[in-house]
């Protein structure tokens, strides 16, 4: 479970907490682990600053609990605010009873997230040439496994199934019978940033596909007739409506909620300003439809999802508890563009294993003695 605080306004969810309940137990060869991801990754304290604008003052720093505001001046239009206002008012409600019940404490230690930053650095330099393609896979087994591919260790949650390969080949690798009641999507969006990031730092970079190719999809042929389809979207408008306006209508899929994943520090603060479009946000989008021949669904527009993210680029957190009740019992779900595996979860993409590999993980051994009810059927990888 990922859900640490829900009210009328959203929830407060735990990416960290979910990592280390999906590895709890785990088995590699004759022992069973328990592993704990680089909770560092997470120790988010600050408002992400340019090295000019750290605070030069430690101490008045860490006493005052406050960063050096940036010295910009901010016109916000009426279309900012009527979308910003909902957003900043519903977090303040959402934090405003949650500190009340201990989380989000005020006593932070504020040093720019050196930490964080660091050792996200060291795991994308690490990690930069374990490239993996043509590659699928499963770990069958009712616990989650550890696995040697390619001469690099990595972790595989229990039930999952995965496909390193390219979106394009997806008719060619996977059967297209309408067998998922839930598919997610986090699309590597066309962005002049990025490709100005990409020309100079190339391992940095991941390959975007333009809004005409993502229609070309077959979420139509993969998704259930009472399915469920959910998308990561940029804050930028001609991505919004390109998924309301053609990719919901090419897939067969009606538009249900626009939901906000609301980036806050461990204090609770959003991790940058509200700023004028299009400028960087604290938040994303996640768009939310269901299969245009399912008429009972409706799901609430408007939620948030507030969490402290990931220091690892595109780390986004999981949605599987927001979600379940629009699903039915043990649903088939499966991800595109995937970073990481779910438990449960059917995920394809080129970077579907990043996130798994184990240098991500502290272990630690089990104490388990038992091992007579746990399955032995090994994680099937093949080209």
């Amino acid at each position: 479970m990922c859900l640490k605080y829900a009210a009328a306004d959203g929830w407060i969810i735990s990416h960290l907490d979910h990592l280390d309940n999906s590895y709890k137990y785990v088995r590699e060869g004759d022992k069973i682990l328990s592993l704990k991801f680089n909770e560092l990754l997470f120790d988010i304290n600050s408002q992400y600053l340019r090295g000019n604008q750290v605070v030069n003052d430690d101490e008045e720093s860490a006493s005052s609990g406050k960063t050096r505001k940036r010295k910009r001046s901010k016109h916000f239009s009426g279309e900012d605010m009527e979308q910003m206002n909902p957003i900043k008012e519903g977090l303040a409600r959402i934090l405003s009873s949650a500190k009340a019940e201990g989380l989000f404490p005020d006593e932070i230690v504020y040093d720019n997230n050196e930490a964080a930053r660091m050792i996200s650095q060291k795991f994308y330099s690490d990690t930069v040439t374990h490239n993996i393609e043509n590659l699928h896979g499963c770990n069958k087994m009712n616990m989650a496994i550890i696995s040697e591919t390619q001469s690099e260790k990595y972790v595989f949650p229990e039930q999952c199934y995965f496909y390193c390969n390219d979106i394009k080949n997806i008719a060619e690798k996977m059967e297209l019978n309408n067998q998922f009641d839930l598919i997610l999507l986090d699309p590597p969006w066309w962005n002049k940033s990025i490709r100005r990031k990409k020309r100079k730092y190339s391992e940095s970079s991941y390959k975007m596909m333009y809004n005409e190719d993502l229609i070309k999809i077959p979420i139509g042929k993969l998704l259930s007739t009472n399915g469920v389809v959910a998308v990561w979207c940029t804050n930028a408008p001609s991505h919004l409506r390109s998924i309301s306006n053609d990719m919901f209508p090419a897939w067969g899929v009606k538009f249900q909620a626009k939901w906000y994943w609301v980036k806050v520090t461990r204090s609770g603060k959003p991790v940058c300003d509200f700023n004028p479009m299009p400028a960087k946000q604290p938040y994303e989008l996640l768009i939310l439809g269901a299969a245009s021949s399912n008429n009972e669904i409706k799901i609430p527009d408007g939620k948030l999802l507030v969490s402290i993210p990931s220091a690892v680029h595109s780390h986004k957190p999981p949605i599987t508890d927001l979600i379940a009740s629009y699903l039915p019992d043990n649903p088939k779900c499966l991800e595109l563009f995937a970073r990481y595996l779910l438990p449960g979860w059917t995920s394809w993409g080129l970077e579907v294993l990043k996130f798994q590999h184990l240098s991500l993980y502290r272990i630690h051994e089990s104490t388990i003695q038992d091992n007579k009810n746990i399955s032995t059927e090994n994680t099937e990888n093949k080209r």
